[in-house]
């Protein structure tokens, strides 16, 4: 995953963007957006573009900043800005405030991950809420800030994640900005991102003189999910504890992209929302085909056009478009019904690496959505304390 701070792509770059990672062979990019706006009297928008790339396809979504930063006398002395900001008002960020909400990504393996824009993180109010709610392993923040030193609010703020729900917290910003903060009395400081998690605690993450970029590293182990309302612990999500830190210098020699002859990701032609219930729909059929398998075809119709509950509950119809889609993740699981076998995940998995690669552009996704549910169920049942096989596996 690549790791971009706020405003650092301009808003139509995010296509080139993604061609340069996909070349690379990146899979993930979280990017601070600054969008421009020639509209009078309408405020541009600040916001995170979240891309994973899916096999040929990159699937986006959008973090939009909701809170603006402002600027008072003693940051505008802090960052040198009296030549162009008057120090005697507060200056406010001219954009949009759009609609409050939050995106949450699952990744698979029980990794959950938000991203928030700069103040965000520091605001009390309804996304706050949710997110302490969902408790995400990992809470990506760009900011346009000063150093990311353990004293300064940024820190104070992922603390309070890391120790309730329990997040990861990485919170980023450019170089150019750690260079500008300057505060009387205080030489600039390079360090330009800060970890935050639960086990080990702060990590200040410097940029060191003549490196480009930093590689992070982080240890992932299941963790016990706790209830206050009298539940049982349950051991299922992830922690991320024990970062490692790397330079990275680019070479002064031209190299060619590791996988430059394949094709470069396209737009999906599903909406975030139809994707987030396929794979809905897709965790039900893993949870049968583990637990049930029996009851696999009833779990399947219910996803179908049709489906009685949806006239009963007055939910609309899915699109066209969701539909074959449901219907394509669907059909491995028919065929071997129809061959005769009992239905199981090492079954589907295996029928589903053996056609996966013929299958045209919008089937080939939904296929993934399926495979992807069907390891992360995989992995949980092999995971869990006392079954057989109880040491690490390497997928």
């Amino acid at each position: 995953m690549v790791c971009l701070p706020e405003s650092a792509v301009d808003a139509d770059e995010i296509h080139d963007l993604g061609e340069v990672l996909a070349r690379r062979g990146v899979t993930a990019v979280i990017a601070g957006v600054r969008e421009r706006t020639s509209r009078t009297g309408q405020f541009p928008r600040n916001w995170v573009h979240i891309g994973f790339s899916l096999g040929d396809q990159w699937i986006r979504l959008r973090q939009n900043k909701n809170h603006r930063w402002s600027l008072d006398e003693r940051q505008i002395d802090q960052y040198h800005l009296g030549g162009t900001l008057h120090p005697r008002f507060r200056w406010w960020e001219a954009m949009q405030v759009p609609r409050r909400s939050i995106q949450f990504v699952e990744v698979g393996a029980g990794v959950t991950l938000a991203s928030l824009v700069c103040e965000v993180l520091a605001q009390i109010d309804e996304v706050a809420e949710v997110l302490r709610s969902v408790g995400p392993t990992i809470v990506v923040t760009p900011l346009l800030d000063g150093p990311q030193l353990s004293s300064r609010w940024a820190a104070r703020y992922a603390s309070v994640m890391a120790d309730d729900p329990g997040s990861a917290v990485l919170t980023l910003i450019s170089s150019g900005m750690a260079q500008r903060s300057r505060p009387r009395g205080h030489d600039s400081s390079p360090v330009v991102a800060l970890w935050k998690d639960s086990v080990h605690g702060t990590r200040e993450i410097p940029l060191e003189a003549g490196a480009h970029g930093i590689l992070l590293t982080a240890t992932a182990a299941l963790t016990s999910r706790r209830s206050g309302d009298g539940r049982s612990p349950v051991e299922n999500c992830v922690e991320f504890f024990k970062v490692g830190i790397h330079q990275v210098r680019a070479s002064n020699e031209a190299s060619s992209p590791p996988n430059s002859a394949s094709a470069t990701p396209t737009g999906t032609t599903l909406q975030s929302d139809e994707l987030t219930i396929l794979r809905s729909w897709a965790e039900a059929v893993a949870e049968a085909l583990a637990s049930a398998p029996e009851r696999t075809p009833a779990a399947m119709a219910g996803a179908l056009t049709g489906a009685k509950w949806r006239t009963e509950l007055q939910i609309a119809e899915p699109s066209a478009r969701r539909s074959e889609a449901t219907a394509c993740t669907h059909q491995p699981v028919r065929d071997i019904i129809d061959q005769g076998a009992e239905p199981s995940i090492d079954r589907v998995l295996a029928a589903l690496r053996n056609t996966q690669q013929r299958q045209p552009e919008h089937d080939g996704l939904a296929l993934r959505v399926l495979q992807s549910a069907l390891e992360q169920r995989q992995a949980h049942e092999h995971t869990q304390p006392g079954s057989p096989g109880d040491e690490p596996i390497l997928r």
